[in-house]
């Protein structure tokens, strides 16, 4: 799991490239370093658990204004990404149902596939029909539990919303 400052310089270093990567064909865009690829989900992602106290106004202001700015961008660059994350979460699912020896111990990282779905969902203006199914599998195989991630994150994932990472598979 990225710390909190690792994530700011995410989003920090993905600012200035988000105009390019919102209009170009590419879904994982490479920034510098040994930085993550760029993606909507990925900036959701380390903007949510980075909090709005810690981004500060001056940076969710910037991001705010992209994201208006180029909106129908944003919303294709996130309904594309959504289909690919989607497509993972379902494999690995499929994979643990078929050997979940060999893929319980991967959910804690595995598990911001779903993350990234939820988030992914609220910027694409749509739920996509399969997450459902997909819940019903996981719910079947899951029990309820402690924050499995970091617990400085657990105030920015309540558990009404993200169930998913109060727990863990059996």
């Amino acid at each position: 799991m990225p710390s909190s400052e690792k994530d700011l310089l995410y989003i920090q270093t993905s600012l200035p490239e988000l105009k390019k990567y919102l209009l170009s064909e590419i879904l994982y865009y490479p920034l510098t370093g040994s930085l993550p690829r760029l993606t909507v989900g990925g900036l959701l992602l380390a903007q949510h658990r980075v909090g709005e106290e810690k981004l500060g106004t001056s940076l969710a202001q910037k991001l705010a204004t992209v994201k208006t700015s180029w909106r129908v961008a944003w919303t294709q660059k996130s309904t594309r990404e959504l289909e690919a994350r989607l497509r993972l979460w379902r494999n690995y699912l499929n994979d643990y149902r078929n050997k979940p020896e060999e893929y319980i111990a991967d959910y804690p990282h595995e598990i911001r596939l779903r993350v990234m779905i939820e988030l992914l969902s609220a910027e694409a203006d749509q739920i996509p029909d399969e997450i459902t199914i997909l819940d019903k599998l996981l719910r079947a195989n899951f029990l309820s539990g402690e924050f499995i991630w970091d617990e400085r994150l657990e105030a920015q994932f309540p558990e009404d919303r993200f169930w998913f990472l109060y727990g863990k598979l059996r």
